[in-house]
């Protein structure tokens, strides 16, 4: 998991299945992890009575500053395996600078979402994510050339 997530950076590949089983994983892991502090939000309201300030009181309370930095790590090493996912997947069709692209994308995407909706940034990812699942290794070139890509 390790090795698929955050390793071979600079030059891992990763075909279209491999690529699509990891991106699930990511995903659900990020699903976990949003349950969990939706659940202790829940739990602190629950405890506080409902009552707004008393809530972000005792939220405050409860994480603290080493919490919230837990948690801003988890949800960093999700971001950055996404990331490296997409990359080595780009790699493997063959595109040049993946890892470019990918910071592209994320940058393009972010300034669509807060300049004109959601919508224009969610339309450019669902674009980016159907050509990384369904573009055949090597279609841009280099990508399956060589020595058989590493898988995971």
């Amino acid at each position: 998991m390790f090795r698929a997530l955050w390793g071979d950076i600079l030059q891992g590949r990763l075909r279209r299945l491999p690529f699509l089983v990891w991106l699930l994983v990511v995903w659900a892991s990020a699903a976990v992890v949003v349950f969990v502090v939706g659940a202790g939000i829940a739990a602190v309201e629950q405890m506080a009575g409902g009552q707004s300030l008393h809530r972000q009181l005792a939220l405050d309370e409860s994480l603290g500053p080493v919490g919230f930095g837990v948690l801003s790590l988890i949800v960093a090493l999700l971001m950055m395996g996404m990331l490296n996912l997409m990359a080595k997947r780009a790699r493997d069709m063959g595109l040049p600078a993946p890892w470019l692209l990918v910071l592209g994308w994320l940058l393009v995407s972010g300034l669509l979402s807060s300049g004109g909706g959601a919508l224009l940034g969610g339309l450019l990812s669902l674009i980016v994510l159907l050509a990384l699942s369904f573009v055949p290794t090597g279609a841009f070139g280099a990508g399956g050339a060589g020595p058989t890509p590493r898988q995971f």
